[in-house]
């Protein structure tokens, strides 16, 4: 190849190339029309009932212990709804599962005194028993309540100022 003046062509060339990318650093895109982003709707958080007793308990937990709790019986209400009573289909399994879901929500057991007991005593009330029994459609929907309702005081609980005499 024969050329007088590629030296210089190719110099110009590199010099136009250089100044368009300092001209535009994010390229020729950046110009171009971009499309809208799509927003997923968001579903709105529906707080579901609360227990007194469960929101009394929890006042002074730890952000983190309440976090924990909510985290733990939301997860354990979306477990037993997926199921639907396939493999926790007695009490006696509910029972077992509900005393391990509550150790993993308290860092340290014993913190919370009555805890336990109020927890305790809402899945009773679900249940109607202290028999072993199979688990119904209708106790599913109330034990998942129940479930629910722990997972919710635990997000409402508000500290409890104690007043100065």
């Amino acid at each position: 190849m024969n050329c007088k003046n590629c030296g210089t062509k190719l110099v110009l060339l590199a010099g136009v190339l250089l100044a368009i990318s300092l001209l535009f650093p994010n390229g020729p895109g950046a110009f171009m029309a971009k499309p809208e982003p799509v927003v997923a709707p968001v579903a709105p958080v529906v707080e579901h009932a609360t227990d007194a007793g469960i929101l009394t308990l929890l006042a002074n937990a730890t952000p983190e212990d309440k976090a924990r709790t909510d985290s733990v019986y939301t997860g354990l209400a979306r477990v037993l709804t997926r199921d639907n009573s396939a493999r926790v289909n007695t009490t006696e399994q509910l029972h077992d599962i509900q005393t391990n879901t509550l150790q993993l929500a308290i860092e340290k057991p014993g913190t919370y005194p009555g805890l336990d007991v109020a927890i305790e005593q809402l899945f009773d009330a679900a249940i109607g028993s202290k028999e072993v029994q199979s688990i119904t459609p209708d106790m599913l929907k109330k034990i998942i309540d129940v479930c629910e309702t722990i997972a919710s005081s635990a997000r409402q609980a508000k500290p409890i100022i104690a007043e100065k005499k």
